[in-house]
């Protein structure tokens, strides 16, 4: 259940006609006591030897950032991992966020992407365009929804743009509710729809929605999501979604993809095997406990 990351690789800038990108971690917001400047400690495992400020080239880069903040205790904590897809010409404004009532938990902070004035982007530069169909895609604007809001007739397309949307807003919980429920929906949707090349949609929709986050903000939620996993609230959750019940939607989001010719799937199915089928959904998809655990 893992967000995925792109990998590359980094080198660094050089002169100033070929295009580059910026670190820069010395502009903290003076109005926040709490966000503080970071040091740039590494890049892609070479040492950096604390500084600020660093020109790099084009693509993925592993940054390890060190906050300036005062900590209490010294801890593995004071230094963070910044995954950044550089892009040509942006500089990139990072800082580290500091909790109000713990100085010891902060997170990094992006406080800013502008366009650097001096460099000037390759004309060979291009973006994949990523085409979704209609069909996978919400029809308005997806807000950030809370587990009130949730139901069993909230589709997977929603759920995940809801995702993104709460990730966006740092609402980690809510982000961890739509996201536990989209998994769900999917794979019982992916039971009674068996035709395997009409399951791809899952991938578009994902690049429509949690794939265009950035790569800190992927990991900041794959770091929430690991860590609910892993704890009690795995088991809470799981009998809300027990709660909430087998899909009551017609999943056309994966009916229209790829359709198998002459082969029209029932997803009216009696009642009794919807019933497997979403048990096998919590307890073997999403190892919920099953009642007699």
């Amino acid at each position: 259940m893992k967000l995925p990351l792109i990998i590359s690789f980094l080198a660094l800038a050089g002169c100033q006609s070929t295009p580059y990108a910026i670190i820069d971690g010395g502009q903290s917001k003076i109005s926040d006591a709490d966000n503080y400047n970071v040091e740039i400690v590494a890049i892609d495992g070479t040492f950096q030897s604390g500084k600020l400020t660093k020109n790099i080239k084009p693509g993925y880069h592993t940054v390890h950032l060190s906050t300036t903040g005062p900590l209490r205790s010294k801890k593995d904590t004071s230094t963070l991992v910044y995954p950044l897809l550089a892009k040509e010409c942006i500089r990139y404004v990072v800082s580290a966020q500091h909790g109000p009532g713990n100085k010891d938990d902060w997170e990094i902070r992006v406080l800013d992407e502008r366009p650097i004035p001096s460099c000037t982007p390759s004309s060979s530069e291009t973006e994949v365009t990523v085409i979704v169909p209609d069909y996978a895609k919400p029809t308005g604007d997806i807000n950030c929804l809370t587990q009130q809001q949730l139901t069993n007739q909230t589709t997977p397309v929603v759920l995940l743009h809801s995702v993104a949307a709460c990730i966006k807003s740092q609402d980690y919980n809510s982000a961890i509710n739509n996201y536990f429920l989209a998994s769900a929906f999917f794979y019982f949707d992916s039971l009674r729809i068996p035709h395997k090349p009409s399951h791809a949609v899952v991938d578009l929709i994902k690049k429509d929605s949690i794939w265009k986050l950035s790569a800190l903000e992927q990991q900041n939620f794959e770091q929430k999501l690991e860590v609910y996993l892993a704890s009690e609230q795995k088991q809470q959750t799981c009998k809300w979604v027990a709660a909430i019940g087998s899909p009551n939607y017609m999943p056309h989001y994966m009916l229209q993809h790829l359709p198998q010719d002459g082969v029209s799937s029932n997803t009216n199915l009696p009642t009794d095997i919807k019933t497997t089928l979403f048990n096998a959904t919590l307890n073997d998809y999403l190892g919920c406990l099953s009642p007699q655990a």
